[in-house]
């Protein structure tokens, strides 16, 4: 294939249709690499991001305060620049796409080592951005879907990733700044596990999509780190590979197709759009005025808890660190602020505010549940973070329930009438 000056070609895009063709042409390249096992360059990455649906929100000016300049070049088509390597020097860093009022997509061709900690570090400089969350349990349902969609000898790849990072034998641990960037590390040096005892699960599955679909159910049964999946890879209906999904929004393009990776975050977007939605509909709390008119009834309360219940009791030492960690640190994996109030060894009240638009939160936490009243007006990206982090770092087995519904058939619901659909 002839070579290209891709910064050039880069700096030239001015439409939507050429940023898609020129994407399309690069993953080509990449999937022969692949194929050849000669990787010159970085896969095509994608991040989904959420933020509240708002007429006002002006994007352009979250990003100026951030350092990142955008440069329109279609309807709802930005390219992105800012300083990486050299503080003095503004480089193309890839192309956001606006969804929706809610939702945008950045594209990039930076090598994840650089591109996932600078996404992290815009959404936790952002409290209006936040990651698209997709919990074990989502996935387990998408996961059907993959089955449904797919020929059974296609291959499937699933990771699982579960690091009870609270959970420590004798004394607990000092606090990490930045816990997740430290649980990350941990499953990067394996010479840590006879250092820092706790339980600790990563491995990929690879098989026949027919393999998989026939054991996975009796395997997670089996052994609960299982149901904590982190990232799914959808097999590409045009040809071979296809694209990882990570639990925290971001998906890799490993197949040599650019518009079929596209058309993919479109379908997840548009199934956690409905989720979302949902979510919202049955949590929301507030108050309502009655449309009875009867003496010393004026009002009624609306919405439904969040409910995790645990497969089995946290210890005391878990259940305090949990807390400690959670709730002592500006910077935790649950984005979550608040003041817990004892009310027993193993019991704490909080009135807290998730710092994704600084709205409030009301959470009992327990060693054997955690219920979550989430008030009208928080985002319910909130409940999708913490039923994934709980999963990857808690529970993997926990049960979920939005009132009376459990949290997967929400999930389920949300992927009714949603179709796959190759986009242009």
């Amino acid at each position: 294939m002839e070579k290209r000056d891709d910064k050039y070609i880069i700096e030239s895009i001015s439409s939507r249709d050429k940023m898609i063709r020129y994407l399309d042409g690069y993953s080509a390249e990449r999937k022969e690499e692949l194929d050849e096992r000669k990787s010159k360059k970085p896969l095509v990455k994608s991040y989904l991001i959420e933020l509240m649906g708002n007429s006002v929100i002006d994007i352009s000016e979250i990003m100026s305060r951030n350092g990142i300049t955008l440069k329109q070049i279609d309807e709802d088509l930005y390219s992105i620049y800012a300083s990486m390597y050299n503080q003095n020097k503004s480089e193309h860093i890839g192309f956001i796409e606006i969804l929706t009022n809610r939702y945008f997509v950045i594209y990039t061709l930076l090598e994840s080592k650089v591109c996932d900690p600078w996404v992290k570090a815009l959404i936790l400089g952002s409290s209006e951005f936040d990651h698209v969350w997709l919990s074990g349990l989502t996935f387990n349902v998408l996961w059907n879907k993959i089955v449904q969609l797919n020929h059974p000898n296609r291959y499937a790849k699933i990771v699982f990733m579960h690091d009870s990072v609270y959970q420590v034998d004798g004394e607990s641990l000092e606090l990490e700044e930045d816990e997740e960037e430290a649980a990350d590390k941990y499953f990067d040096e394996a010479d840590n596990l006879d250092i820092v005892e706790r339980r600790a699960s990563k491995f990929s599955l690879i098989d026949r999509i027919s393999v998989v679909e026939e054991k996975l159910n009796e395997l997670q049964r089996i052994y609960t780190p299982l149901y904590a999946i982190s990232q799914l890879r959808f097999p590409s209906p045009v040809g071979s590979g296809g694209h990882d999904f990570y639990d925290f929004g971001k998906v890799t393009n490993r197949s040599g197709n650019f518009r079929d990776h596209r058309a993919h975050i479109l379908y997840v977007q548009r199934v956690y759009d409905k989720l979302i939605k949902l979510t919202e509909a049955k949590t929301w709390y507030s108050i309502q005025k009655s449309e009875v008119s009867i003496p010393g009834i004026f009002q009624k309360l609306i919405g439904a808890p969040l409910s995790i219940k645990f497969s089995e009791p946290l210890s005391n030492e878990t259940f305090n660190y949990w807390i400690k960690s959670t709730f002592c640190r500006l910077r935790n994996k649950f984005r979550l602020w608040g003041n817990p109030i004892r009310l027993g060894p193993q019991k704490v009240h909080v009135y807290g505010v998730d710092k994704h638009l600084w709205q409030p939160i009301f959470m009992e936490i327990t060693s054997k549940h955690l219920i979550a009243i989430i008030p009208k007006g928080t985002c319910g990206n909130t409940v999708h973070r913490l039923v994934t982090n709980i999963q990857r770092y808690i529970d993997p087995a926990a049960g979920v329930f939005i009132g009376d519904i459990s949290y997967q058939d929400m999930v389920k619901e949300s992927t009714v009438g949603v179709e796959y659909e190759r986009k242009h």
